[in-house]
């Protein structure tokens, strides 16, 4: 199916808050412990989505919260914790291309949702995917294997569970609660991983702007429009505009440091671009 201008407005808008967001994960993590930043995303998330129009919460029924349990473990729980964990030791190229095996993932099980896996769209996420390992090859060749890749490859995991989950689900409740209800949830399924770590804060200005970024715009704003598309657009094609998210964290990072990107990442940019028009096709 063809992609609405508006969806596609709102998805590029969703891949530049969460491109952002690797570095403010980065910035983060030497203020908090992954867990008790997890917590604090997930939970505020959920408070703040609630305070703007998440209390419409009537027509809930027993199988949609079991649904809902399932995305707060897979979808917050598991997925943040595991995303914050990974970026403490892997770098951000190399856990970023393993986090977004993602679509790849999503693709490989569609057929399982009813989806039809056409030659196209095997092509285009093959395409894109090969693109985000041309434009992060530097740091992959360059780095040595640490536990932190093995924690991505489990949120890649995690996060293709929660979307196959979803898309099997159909919910017909409002995406607002959709986003308030699981990210509590999800706080609760952290709460037990504490027995097995020791919280640290450090409130600094930096750490509230920081949190307030992660709350209001990568787990608010961004999982209600989110959701919204994901329930009807398919699965395998919703997820390869994704792709995105590291080639415009890329992107940023030559921005900021006012310098011209490297081959890789051009050549690496245009078979991403090439593998999201061919999916789409």
């Amino acid at each position: 199916m063809r992609t609405k201008p508006v969806d596609l407005l709102l998805i590029l808008a969703v891949c530049l808050i969460w491109a952002a967001n690797y570095f403010v994960i980065k910035g983060i993590l030497p203020y908090v412990d992954p867990v008790t930043f997890s917590l604090l995303r997930a939970v505020l998330a959920g408070i703040f989505v609630f305070a703007i129009g998440g209390y419409a919460i009537k027509g809930i029924t027993r199988r949609d919260m079991f649904w809902l349990l399932g995305l707060g473990l897979f979808n917050v729980a598991l997925f943040l914790i595991l995303l914050n964990a990974s970026l403490l030791t892997a770098s951000t190229g190399v856990s970023s291309t393993l986090i977004y095996t993602q679509p790849v993932l999503v693709a490989a099980l569609s057929p399982l949702l009813g989806e039809r896996l056409s030659r196209n769209r095997v092509i285009g996420i093959a395409a894109a995917f090969c693109g985000i390992v041309v434009i992060f090859l530097p740091s992959i060749m360059a780095a040595t294997f640490v536990v932190g890749d093995l924690y991505a490859l489990g949120a890649s995991a995690s996060w293709a569970v929660a979307i196959l989950m979803y898309k099997r689900w159909k919910p017909t409740i409002d995406n607002n609660a959709v986003t308030a209800i699981q990210s509590v949830l999800g706080g609760l399924f952290i709460v037990p991983v504490f027995a097995f770590e020791r919280p640290f804060v450090d409130p600094t200005l930096l750490f509230w702007v920081y949190l307030a970024y992660n709350v209001i715009l990568a787990s608010g704003l961004a999982y209600v429009i989110y959701w919204k598309i994901l329930a009807r657009m398919p699965a395998a094609q919703f997820t390869s505009y994704f792709f995105l998210v590291p080639v415009l964290a890329t992107v940023m990072a030559s921005v900021l440091q006012w310098s011209f990107p490297p081959v890789n990442e051009l050549a690496g940019t245009l078979l991403v671009a090439i593998g999201i028009l061919a999916v789409n096709k």
